[in-house]
């Protein structure tokens, strides 16, 4: 059974790739001779990790730029490569760990760690995955994700909780989501590591919707006024789409 499902989801991706345009839920099935029901449960799922979109004024289906970054690079090579160059930059300017990660069904997997030099830190290892909702890169990620995507993942998150706790999470993220957005970055305070706060920005602006940058500081190196200017710099590099060179120029 389960080897059946992974043909159909194949042959999906297939279809996707070979008309190179986004198809309806009814193209689809009779292309791949699926019934409705099934091809919409694959593709549902595929949405769900990443390697379908779809479009926004008729809902068809297409090949994400995830499912493209595997095939022509690596996942994590493709994404080492256009993000470096900026995660590099603020690691110059403040001397802080810098991270990179990508969203997976529910979780963010570190894909990349530039570390800071400095003696007291907190660091996690390329490979290494954390719930998206307790992490900055994750909100940062889910806050402009399309809006039925956003939902069914945040209820994905709920459901790995408690019940009795369901609800107050929920209204807790969907509020920081919100924050996000309005911030244009995502904060998250003590929540993964006691004494560390971490501040990110999704990846949008290089074509990359399901990652984010962000930057890991002890709380104690960072006050107020400090803390401010690492959210313009990360802000800065958003407006310039992540150009290192503009950044500099902006900081110099």
């Amino acid at each position: 059974m389960a080897i059946a499902v992974i043909d159909k989801a194949f042959s999906i991706l297939e279809v996707l790739a070979r008309t190179g345009r986004p198809l309806s839920l009814a193209e689809l099935a009779e292309e791949t001779r699926q019934p409705k029901p099934s091809a919409f449960r694959i593709l549902r799922s595929l949405r769900d990790l990443g390697y379908v979109d779809q479009t926004e004024e008729r809902g068809n289906y297409r090949l994400s730029e995830r499912l493209k970054s595997l095939h022509e690079y690596g996942r994590d090579e493709a994404l080492r490569e256009k993000a470096l160059p900026v995660m590099q930059k603020i690691h110059g300017i403040f001397d802080e760990t810098v991270n990179l990660g990508a969203l997976e069904g529910v979780y963010i997997r570190y894909a990349h760690v530039v570390e800071t030099t400095q003696a007291l830190r907190s660091i996690v290892k390329p490979g290494a995955r954390d719930a998206f909702h307790t992490t900055a890169l994750g909100r940062a990620v889910a806050a402009y994700l399309p809006e039925v995507q956003q939902t069914r993942l945040v209820d994905k998150a709920c459901a790995m909780e408690p019940a009795s706790r369901r609800k107050a999470i929920r209204a807790r993220l969907e509020t920081e989501l919100e924050a996000t957005r309005k911030r244009g970055c995502a904060i998250e305070e003590e929540e993964t590591v006691p004494g560390v706060m971490c501040v990110a920005i999704p990846l949008l602006e290089l074509g990359e919707p399901l990652a984010a940058i962000s930057v890991s500081v002890p709380i104690h190196r960072f006050p107020p006024a400090r803390r401010l200017e690492l959210q313009q710099t990360l802000l800065e590099c958003r407006r310039t789409a992540l150009n290192p060179r503009k950044v500099a120029a902006g900081n110099a």
